[in-house]
């Protein structure tokens, strides 16, 4: 897969970042927050740089999702073109109504087995 990500006119070669939200749901809210990250996936889904989005639950924290999302690029990259965007505001504007809380963690991917998602699979 190549890995390449258009930043102006330079690239960044290689690159790929995960992001990784921990939602910890207000109860009554569930269904809302599913209803808002699928519409939020669905839009990152079209960009460019987008390369996958995974949704977790717990069945034993019904309340809790955890969904992934891979990009190509550096988080520097993703928050100078993916910041920006109205939808994304939009989204985390609404979003923060229906959670307790949420965590958040930005990782870069080094090895992978499986899938070539990241570029990194080299078996």
């Amino acid at each position: 897969m190549d890995t390449n990500i258009r930043k102006g006119n330079t690239m960044t070669q290689g690159a790929t970042t995960a992001l990784s939200l921990h939602y910890h749901v207000k109860p009554g809210w569930r269904e809302a927050v599913l209803v808002e990250i699928k519409g939020i996936l669905d839009l990152c889904a079209q960009e460019p740089e987008f390369i996958t989005g995974i949704v977790h639950e717990t069945p034993e924290r019904p309340n809790e999702f955890v969904f992934y999302e891979l990009w190509k690029g550096t988080r520097a990259d993703f928050d100078a073109i993916q910041g920006p965007k109205p939808y994304r505001k939009a989204y985390m504007e609404k979003i923060k109504q229906f959670l307790e809380k949420v965590d958040v963690e930005w990782n870069s991917p080094i090895l992978e087995w499986g899938t070539n998602l990241t570029g990194l699979n080299r078996s």
